[in-house]
């Protein structure tokens, strides 16, 4: 006995759906920009070869996934990525790159919409 075609085309879907959409929902949650005042910085060092930022999350739940970094006028603009998803990550972040960017005067932690916090020199 075999399945009427529109019954096949159903379940297709169906289990398509059940397999996307909680990627696609997951994905989103792991790149989303977190807000400058869930984010505790707790050391920020610049030397003229290394800029190096530790911190982590003010709530319990959010994980680290990255940065996203930007300069401008002499300073520095960085985006935490974190989750809201206990998959992955960490609580902590310690971020390090070469400093690229010479005389570099503040830095900032930018989240969405217009939300920013100076981090250094110490606000």
């Amino acid at each position: 006995m075999s399945m009427r075609p529109s019954m096949k085309y159903g379940i297709i879907v169906g289990a398509v759906f059940i397999i996307v959409v909680p990627i696609i929902i997951g994905f989103y949650m792991l790149n989303k920009v977190a807000d400058p005042d869930e984010t505790m910085v707790t050391r920020t060092e610049v030397s003229p070869e290394l800029i190096t930022i530790e911190g982590g999350f003010a709530d319990s739940i959010s994980r680290y996934h990255g940065y996203y970094l930007s300069h401008h006028n002499n300073s520095l603009y960085l985006q935490i990525k974190g989750s809201k998803l206990p998959i992955g990550g960490s609580k902590d972040f310690t971020i390090s790159f070469s400093n690229t960017y010479g005389n570099v005067d503040e830095i900032y932690l930018l989240g969405p919409g217009n939300s920013k916090k100076k981090i250094w020199p110490n606000p």
